[in-house]
């Protein structure tokens, strides 16, 4: 028997629809099962249903094997975590006025991105500065002075 290519395009019919879901969740699953056996592999596999019920497998656990990508530091979750949390931080330590506080425990990649955003702010500052300056014809427009310093 020749298997025949079927157009893929959403199932109008929600009996069917729910028919075919549960299929090839089960078909997914014994899938993800067989890899995980054959190759000594851990994986999981979470579904939702249009009616948002969880299904999950996991092999040896779905939450040991969440548990273990959450830690990992190059998982994108954890980062965008971790990047909020240093964000907050850092927004804490530019209302006090306590930079010290802010970037205290940071990493080396953290302070060189940190940096990087402080200089990006820096020229907004300074390109603001300058069009205030050219404006009121005070100042030349490559430099701002305030607070007894210049920056450049």
């Amino acid at each position: 028997m020749v298997r025949r290519r079927i157009e893929i395009k959403p199932i109008e019919d929600k009996a069917k629809r729910h028919t075919t879901f549960t299929k090839r969740r089960q078909g997914l699953m014994k899938k993800a099962k067989a890899f995980a056996t054959d190759f000594e592999a851990e994986a999981a596999v979470i579904t939702f249903s249009k009616a948002g019920n969880l299904f999950g497998l996991g092999h040896p656990s779905v939450d040991s094997l969440l548990d273990r990508y959450l830690a990992e530091p190059s998982s994108q979750l954890a980062t965008e975590t971790a990047i909020n949390g240093a964000e907050k931080r850092i927004g804490e330590g530019v209302e006090s006025g306590r930079w010290d506080l802010a970037v205290g425990d940071l990493g080396l990649e953290e302070l060189g991105e940190v940096a990087a955003e402080v200089e990006k702010i820096k020229r907004t500052v300074v390109a603001r500065a300058a069009e205030i300056a050219a404006a009121e014809g005070k100042n030349s427009p490559g430099e701002f002075s305030g607070a007894g310093s210049t920056i450049e």
